[in-house]
């Protein structure tokens, strides 16, 4: 069963979430309108841990002295900004190509994501990530979303 990406983003729920389609600009500005912080993230032409690093630093605004390491991520996650108490929504964009090129180096972050979200879940408040995926194959471990196409 495919979780709505409107009822997690009215419930708070966080996690790890794949989508075969694009998540359409309304819902991102329906959930920026409930308060949550939404960060895009372009991978389109991360193939290594290094771009996909760099994609998602440049995108949260992760600190300078950020490590570009996944203990780096890992701590640069769980120390994002919750301004308004509502939540955070990572959507990494056209994820695909990182995800064929390293599939342990993609493991490795959705591992990464997913203890954050764990983090954030266990503090009360939620971190939301979206991967933009071709295919279920290249992360069937992940829960699926449902959005609405634009």
């Amino acid at each position: 069963m495919k979780a709505d990406f409107s009822t997690l983003i009215k419930t708070g729920k966080g996690g790890v979430f794949r989508s075969h389609i694009a998540v359409p600009d309304k819902m991102l500005d329906a959930a920026a309108h409930a308060g949550v912080r939404v960060g895009k993230v372009g991978l389109q032409g991360a193939r290594d841990r290094n771009a996909f690093l760099k994609s998602v630093a440049k995108s949260l605004r992760f600190p300078e002295y950020f490590g570009h390491n996944w203990d780096a991520f890992y701590d640069c996650l769980i120390d994002l900004e919750h301004e308004k108490g509502e939540g955070i929504l990572v959507l990494l964009r056209e994820a695909s190509g990182f995800a064929r090129a390293e599939p342990e180096e993609f493991a490795a972050a959705v591992d990464t994501l997913q203890d954050a979200a764990e983090f954030w879940d266990d503090d009360g408040k939620m971190l939301l990530v979206v991967v933009e995926l071709e295919a279920p194959v290249l992360a069937p471990e992940l829960p699926e979303i449902s959005v609405q196409p634009g």
